[in-house]
């Protein structure tokens, strides 16, 4: 291990290699795509900068996160090493003969990921030292918690890359966390329309709604929509088999029932 050195990993964005070069350095970005199986795709790539060369980029990455999303890492570890884990860490196995690409660079992907990691943390930081990010969960933005985060990894300074590169795999509570990261993006979106419904109250309709058999995006809306006109009123504990037009009718028509006679009983 050399000295611990700080590092940007900024997510792509189409004006992002435009904006470097308005701070009148030279950034010299490392694209962690490049030698990869998305080395098609490298123009896109999240990019890696050395902030002991570009200090004017550093202070705007502290000063205004949401303008460079992405990652500060600090690690010991030679510039060549450091690339070599970040694009192992890119592709990922899942559900046993799956693969697919993490986006762990995103802070919001990383607000759900790493804390997931559990025991694992070590495996997926590998060389570096501390991972440090701007942002959180959605559930987070819904309440305005949106904050400074840290990984520490107490194991950097006796990493070794794996012998033979085996793949990684995400265990269960990896994949239950990105699961939630997409539940909780769909409940955002929808909540950002209805947001004098709690975010929990909509998120507790998407889980019955789920529990009841929808499952595409338009039918889930449709329940989130049924549920947040008729907040407050119980929803019948199971609703009969048929298409999901049929039953959300049903649903409907329950829950005007139950308005009705709540108005009668007040």
């Amino acid at each position: 291990m050399t000295g611990i050195q700080s590092w940007l990993l900024l997510e792509y964005s189409d004006d992002l290699v435009q904006r470097l070069y308005q701070h009148g350095e030279n950034p010299d970005p490392y694209r962690i795509f490049d030698q990869t199986e998305l080395a098609n795709c490298a123009d896109q790539s999240p990019l890696l900068i050395n902030t002991a060369e570009t200090p004017a980029l550093a202070h705007a990455f502290s000063e205004e996160p949401s303008r460079w999303p992405g990652l500060q890492i600090d690690s010991g570890t030679s510039v060549d090493n450091l690339l070599r884990h970040l694009r192992h860490i890119l592709f990922i196995g899942f559900d046993q003969q799956r693969k697919g690409v993490l986006r762990y660079s995103n802070p919001r992907t990383a607000s759900y990921f790493f804390p997931a990691t559990d025991g694992a943390l070590s495996v997926w930081l590998g060389p570096i030292q501390r991972l440090i990010w701007h942002g959180g969960t959605w559930r987070d933005s819904a309440a305005g918690q949106e904050r400074w985060q840290h990984m520490e990894n107490p194991d950097a300074a006796d990493w070794q890359f794996p012998a033979g590169q085996n793949q990684l795999h995400l265990s269960e509570q990896q994949t239950a966390a990105l699961q939630r990261q997409q539940g909780e993006k769909f409940v955002y979106q929808w909540w950002q329309r209805h947001s004098t419904l709690s975010f929990d109250d909509a998120w507790s309709y998407l889980e019955e709604g789920v529990a009841n058999g929808f499952t595409s995006a338009e039918a889930l809306t449709a329940y989130l929509d049924l549920r947040g006109d008729y907040r407050g009123l119980a929803a019948p504990y199971e609703l009969p088999p048929g298409s999901d037009r049929s039953r959300l009718e049903y649903l409907k028509t329950r829950l005007e029932r139950s308005l009705i006679d709540k108005e009668c009983q007040a």
